[in-house]
Parts: C-alpha cells; structure tokens; sequence
C-alpha cells in the first residue's frame, strides 16, 4: 500500500481533504464510474446525492484527525479543518 503522501503532488478529495494515494479511495459518478474528484466516503453514488454542509464536515472530521495523530488536540483541529476544508472545490462560494 502506498502511504506516501505528498501535498504538493497528492490528489485530495474535494470535499474532506483525504489523500487519494490508491484507486478504491475514489468516489463514484452517478453512472458507477471512478471520480477522481472525492474520496468513497464523500461521494459513493455521485456528486448529486452528496448531503451535508461545511460545518457538518468539520464536526466529523475534527475526531477522526485527532485520532490519527494529525492535530494534538480537537480545538488545533477544528481550527485547522476551518480555514483548509472552505478552500476545496465543493464548499468554494
């Protein structure tokens, strides 16, 4: 498995910001297709069938990178999932 993550050659998804390092982390099209565009949590059925807002992805989020060592705390997380997760393509205003 490649674990190598390099954030300036690394594609993300553009909804939470998880690396897309394999293809089974791609999400999906409508039709079933790969989107390399998001992740398989994000978008598994399509773009259009995508719910939630920004705040909602933030408050998941937050947990899951505290505990995977990424932020030593919720509070350094959420602050950094704040400014970060508003510059990707699907919270973009």
């Amino acid at each position: 498995m490649n674990t190598t993550f390099d954030p300036a050659t690394t594609p993300v998804c553009q909804s939470c910001g998880m690396p897309l390092t394999q293809p089974d982390q791609l999400g999906r099209h409508a039709d079933g297709t790969p989107n390399p565009e998001y992740c398989v949590y994000c978008c598994p059925e399509g773009e259009e069938k995508m719910t939630g807002t920004l705040e909602e992805m933030i408050d998941f989020c937050v947990p899951v990178e505290v505990k995977l060592g990424l932020f030593p705390d919720e509070p350094s997380a959420r602050a950094a999932l704040s400014a970060y997760l508003p510059t990707l393509r699907r919270w973009k205003k």
